[in-house]
């Protein structure tokens, strides 16, 4: 009998509402193998509600936005929040502090300041009307190539950011994160957008080309590149908000980058 698990429960268990049963891993870090599935799987469900939608709804730009407003509460609901948290946390830390151990206590506080309620708003106000526009022009597949590429971002963060602190919620999922982690992700990654490539074009007015897929991962990198920067000046590190952070940010960026594609 095995005393350990994979970490492929344990990386829907973290991330996500889903309570999938199983043994967790000897190391916090091997769930990270499995972040792009969880986001694609995420994506998935969401992705076949929209198209249903999309197959039986006369779509105009207000039932887009209508659609876009519910694929945002479909990720806050299949991630309950986790992220949003994180995001709001790390905007109050970051806008509201002066010092790295004063910001960090900020981020520890449960009570949410004025940044993190303007970020967490924004955040979902963007969100909703990129996911409109990609319903819109019939790109449903870049909503759930978004989910996964956040995640992505995440394990590259965990891989090559170092922990702020000498312990914490994540410290053990940072610390023991490296490169094979990045390299599996990818793959997942990769194969995740072939399926979405060659899956697009099974429901008629929706489709997806491969520049359309490319541009969202420059987006989606350069945007967690700069919040690893930033972090890295304000705290010296990342923590598990700045994570939660990452994937939020990067998820918003990719699809709006997505929205000037032709």
């Amino acid at each position: 009998m095995r005393d350990h698990g994979i970490g492929f429960s344990q990386a829907f268990r973290t991330i996500t509402i889903f309570p999938i049963p199983g043994k967790d891993a000897e190391e916090a870090s091997s769930q990270l193998f499995f972040y792009p599935f969880v986001g694609l799987t995420v994506g998935f469900i969401g992705g076949l509600f929209l198209c249903i939608c999309y197959r039986f709804t006369n779509i105009n730009a207000v039932s887009s936005l209508v659609l876009g407003v519910l694929w945002t509460c479909w990720m806050a609901f299949a991630t309950r929040g986790f992220h949003l948290d994180g995001l709001g946390d790390t905007a109050d830390g970051f806008g509201g502090g002066w010092t790295k151990e004063r910001r960090l206590q900020i981020m520890k506080d449960s009570r949410s300041g004025s940044f993190g309620v303007i970020a967490i708003c924004l955040c979902l106000v963007l969100k909703s009307v990129a996911a409109a526009h990609a319903i819109y022009c019939g790109r449903l597949p870049l909503l759930v190539w978004s989910v996964v590429l956040s995640r992505l971002m995440v394990v590259c963060m965990c891989s090559f950011c170092s922990y702020a602190k000498d312990s914490g919620l994540s410290y053990d999922l940072v610390s023991g994160a490296g490169i094979v982690h990045v390299l599996v992700a990818l793959v997942l990654t990769v194969a995740s957008g072939a399926v979405l490539f060659f899956c697009s074009g099974l429901l008629d007015g929706i489709s997806i080309t491969v520049p359309v897929l490319l541009i969202p991962v420059g987006a989606s990198a350069v945007s967690a590149l700069v919040l690893a920067f930033v972090s890295g000046r304000k705290i010296g590190g990342i923590t598990g908000d700045v994570l939660g952070a990452c994937c939020e940010v990067s998820e918003t960026t990719s699809l709006l980058f997505a929205v000037f594609l032709n």
